[in-house]
């Protein structure tokens, strides 16, 4: 009983202090709201550049000495022949998107910078400027074959 009545009183003095006056929060008009997003977002995407940089470094370490190791140790021809293909296309493939991307993000900012919108506006062009270049790496990609 003691349990029932200690929470009865603890929720009533909760929804007492949650009958003060407030200010309204608009978060379509809090600049510092989108100075924090834009923050964080810049920082992650900085990590994960740097990360996927540092591992595709490693990666590309390893699988040379892979490659080396098979062929002093003399494994079958057919294995190595397999392991050493270059995959060219991937790399294309990988080029060609993140042209595209860097491209439609240019082509964004520059239209942003050109009109000047304030708020959402600036980042709903963005979005349809990557939308965009997403569309024509697609439409690129599956004409090329």
């Amino acid at each position: 009983m003691k349990k029932i009545l200690s929470t009865a009183i603890i929720l009533s003095l909760a929804f007492a202090v949650q009958a003060q006056p407030q200010e309204v929060f608009d978060p379509l008009r809090d600049r510092q709201l989108y100075f924090d997003i834009l923050n964080i977002s810049a920082v992650l995407t900085g990590m994960y550049l740097i990360s996927s940089f540092i591992l595709q470094i490693f990666k590309q370490h390893y699988n040379y000495r892979i490659k080396n190791r098979m062929l002093d140790k003399g494994t079958e021809e057919n294995i190595v022949r397999q392991l050493l293909q270059p995959g060219k296309k991937e790399n294309k493939n990988g080029i060609l998107q993140w042209f595209f991307m860097l491209a439609a993000i240019g082509a964004g900012l520059l239209l942003v910078t050109v009109i000047r919108p304030f708020g959402l506006h600036s980042l709903a062009i963005l979005a349809f400027s990557l939308a965009a270049g997403f569309g024509g790496y697609y439409y690129f990609s599956r004409e090329r074959g």
